[in-house]
């Protein structure tokens, strides 16, 4: 492969490999072909195209709201497709359909949010497969292939071509709790890709396609990949499992970059984590983890930032043992922090909406909230909870630089508890935002207190 990128470069530049001879520069092109020819051949019978109906209100006229996306066979024996999350969100029905043309219905669909990865089951006997390589191994610059289905079932098992552009990218698409390390890619990817493979030279798997950056939501360069090795224990554990469980420390984090110029410069360190707040009852709390403190390290494997921290801790199972280094005041200390679980709100239920607020209310924090009674899955178990839930947050708002997030569930305001949308806005009325309120969300890093102000 590399005697013919080689071949390749030198022809453009009118030397080498026959001077002048076209037989020459066409037998270079040709080996570079016959490679990608055989890498679709190899992997294309394990791509499949997925068509869902979602849950919600149907379009206006009266049809069930329809998606797409695409997929990868990843055990032929057993019907287990990869995928991306937000392809199977929220669904009511799942078809996946093979490259041969036959379809059939999901039987069974799991899926981990925090990774945008999820597994669909089909029962069809044995089917072909793909294999995972080790996204470890590749490189800046090396050519991989993007297999899916673009705009839908007109564009079923599209392939495009190009390289890795940058590897360990974070696009922030996943949120507070989304766990980001993606390939990025020139490859043209666009919506209906997503859950389809980005593969390498040699057939393997090393991404599933996930997302793009564009400003008019199509092709612009930038696609983005969740890398084989973050799969690959994903996959194991939605197979083996139902569901992904994390390890946890309970504290609120930031890059030490991001707060340096907050806090000032002379703390010690050039990386790491800082820990903004501990979650009251939590694991970093009692381990004793404190505000203020920079964990350094954990395990004697060096934190470059939080989000290395959280990417490290995560794959620790709950009641394992983090050994964190940290710095506190100056001084170097030891903290072992039995982990607990990462909590995962589950609001199946979906809650009554009704926007709130007048030109002295909620309105004026730059949000919409609506009432919520659900069920949370936490660690230890799940509990009732009557609150409000932010359904809206408005770009530049004191809610929104404030760090509040659609989804964030409003349990107080200024210490007084809030147990519906009307709760909310009669306490905000009463509030003066120039003086600050006291908001205090629930949310899957836990309970905290925010302080929204404005001048």
């Amino acid at each position: 492969m590399l005697k013919a990128v080689l071949v390749i470069l030198l022809c453009y530049c009118g030397a080498g490999f026959g001077g002048d001879d076209p037989n020459a520069k066409i037998a270079g092109v040709e080996e570079v072909s016959s490679t990608f020819r055989g890498v679709v051949k190899k992997i294309k019978p394990a791509v499949v195209y997925i068509e869902v109906l979602k849950q919600g209100t149907p379009n206006l006229y009266g049809a069930a709201v329809r998606g797409s996306g695409s997929g990868v066979i990843i055990d032929g024996k057993r019907g287990y497709v990869l995928t991306a999350y937000h392809v199977i969100e929220n669904v009511t029905r799942v078809k996946v359909k093979l490259a041969d043309g036959n379809e059939y219905e999901a039987s069974d669909i799991r899926g981990d949010s925090h990774t945008d990865l999820a597994i669909v089951k089909i029962d069809a006997g044995m089917l072909p497969e793909a294999n995972l390589g080790d996204s470890e191994t590749i490189e800046v610059g090396d050519w991989v292939l993007a297999i899916g289905s673009p705009f839908g079932a007109a564009l079923e098992n599209s392939v495009s071509a190009g390289i890795v552009s940058a590897k360990g990218r974070r696009t922030n698409v996943l949120g507070k709790m989304g766990i980001e390390d993606y390939i990025q890619t020139d490859a043209v990817i666009n919506k209906g890709n997503s859950g389809g493979p980005l593969v390498n030279i040699y057939g393997q798997v090393i991404g599933i396609n996930s997302n793009i950056i564009s400003t008019t939501g199509m092709y612009a360069g930038l696609g983005f990949a969740v890398p084989s090795n973050m799969v690959k224990p994903v996959a194991l554990r939605l197979i083996s499992e139902g569901r992904v469980v994390r390890g946890w420390l309970g504290v609120i984090i930031a890059s030490l970059s991001e707060v340096k110029t907050a806090i000032g410069e002379g703390m010690g360190a050039s990386s790491g984590a800082y820990v903004v707040d501990t979650i009251s009852g939590g694991p970093g709390q009692a381990s004793g983890l404190k505000k203020g403190d920079i964990i350094l390290s954990v395990d004697g494997k060096g934190v470059k930032d939080s989000f290395e921290l959280i990417n490290d801790v995560c794959w620790k199972r709950p009641g394992e043992i983090a050994n964190c280094t940290v710095l506190r005041k100056g001084k170097h200390i030891d903290v072992s922090v039995v982990l607990g679980e990462r909590p995962n709100a589950d609001l199946s239920e979906k809650p009554r909406i009704e926007e709130v607020g007048g030109e002295n209310g909620a309105k004026k924090l730059g949000i919409m909230v609506a009432d919520l009674d659900v069920k949370i899955q936490q660690k230890g178990g799940a509990s009732r909870v009557k609150a409000a839930i932010v359904m809206k947050v408005e770009k530049g708002s004191p809610a929104q630089e404030s760090s509040i997030e659609v989804g964030d569930i409003v349990t107080k305001v200024n210490e007084v508890p809030v147990e519906n949308a009307k709760d909310f806005e009669r306490l905000v009325k009463t509030s003066s935002l120039a003086r600050g309120i006291s908001i205090t969300i629930l949310s899957a890093i836990g309970e905290h207190t925010v302080m929204v102000k404005a001048e």
